[in-house]
C-alpha cells in the first residue's frame, strides 16, 4: 500500500516528503489512525497547566508508546505517551532519582532513562529519539525554564528529528532563526502574541522540513517538538510549558 499519511490534529501540519509503506506495524498504527492519499498536519499537543514535573516528549516514530516511573515511587508518572504527544507535566518528587521509559503495559522493558535531581518545584521535559531501525534510541533530559517577563509570547524548538543533525529554525516576528542540533532546545523567542508561522529548516541542505501556524497566547511560553525521521515523515508539534 503506497501513499502518505494523513493525520487530523487541530490545527497541525505535516510535511510528508515521500510516498511512504506504513500501516504494517501494531506499534505505528495504534497513534497514525489511517493510511492514504492526502496531506496532513501535526498541531497543538497536549499539555498542562501546571509547569512543575516532568513530561516526555515523544520524537520516535518506529517506537511504541511508553509508560513513565521515576525511581523514588512505583507508581506510573504517565502511561500511553504516543508518538508526537505529551501527557502533560507530572509531579516529581524531591531529589535525586531515575525515571525510567518503558514500552507502555510493560514495565520491565525498558527503553531509555535519565537522572534528575528536582527541587520538587522545577520541570523538565525528556526528549526521548532515534530510530529503532538506525542507532537507536536516547532519552535526553532538558530543564524548562521559561522567560519570567513575557511581553507577547516565547516559543523554542525542540529537534528531535532523525537525521537533521542541525536544524535552523525561526518563529515570525522573533529577533532572527536558531540552530539547534539533534537532540537539544534552542533558546526561547519572543514573538507577539497571536498567529506565529513556525519554520525548521534543515542547515545543512537548507531544504524545508516544517512550516506551520499556531496562535500564541499573551504571556505564553510553548515549545514545538520537531518529531519522526528526516526525508521519511516529519511532524511538528506544539506544547504549552506555562
Amino acid at each position: 500500500m503506497k501513499g502518505v499519511f494523513s493525520v487530523s490534529d487541530r490545527g497541525s501540519y505535516v510535511r510528508q516528503s515521500r510516498a511512504v509503506q506504513v500501516c504494517t506495524g501494531v506499534m505505528l498504527s495504534a497513534w497514525l489512525a489511517a493510511c492514504g492519499g492526502g496531506g496532513g498536519s501535526a498541531g497543538s499537543g497536549g499539555g498542562s497547566d501546571s509547569a512543575t514535573g516532568v513530561r516526555v516528549l515523544h520524537a520516535v516514530i518506529d517506537g511504541a508508546p511508553v509508560d513513565v516511573f521515576s525511581s523514588s515511587g512505583s507508581a506510573v508518572l504517565a502511561s500511553k505517551v504516543f508518538f508526537a504527544d505529551s501527557k502533560g507535566y507530572s509531579n516529581l518528587p524531591s531529589g535525586a532519582q531515575t525515571i525510567r521509559l518503558t514500552r507502555a503495559l510493560d514495565q520491565g522493558n525498558e527503553v531509555a532513562s535519565v537522572s534528575v535531581t528536582s527541587s520538587g518545584d522545577d520541570s523538565f521535559s525528556i526528549l526521548y529519539y532515534g530510530s529503532f531501525n538506525g542507532a537507536g534510541v536516547r532519552a535526553k533530559l532538558l530543564e524548562d525554564v521559561a522567560p519570567t517577563d513575557i511581553s507577547g509570547a516565547a516559543v523554542r524548538f525542540v529537534n528531535g528529528l532523525t537525521g537533521a543533525s542541525t536544524l535552523l529554525v525561526n518563529a515570525s516576528g522573533s529577533a532572527g532563526a536558531q540552530q539547534v542540533t539533534l537532540g537539544e532546545a534552542s533558546d526561547y523567542m519572543m514573538v507577539a502574541a497571536g498567529d506565529v508561522r513556525l519554520t525548521a529548516n534543515s542547515a545543512a541542505g537548507g531544504g524545508a522540513v516544517l512550516s506551520m501556524t499556531e496562535s500564541l497566547e499573551q504571556g505564553g511560553a510553548y515549545t514545538v517538538l520537531v518529531a519522526g525521521e528526516a526525508g521519511y515523515y516529519t511532524k511538528g508539534v506544539v506544547f504549552r510549558d506555562r
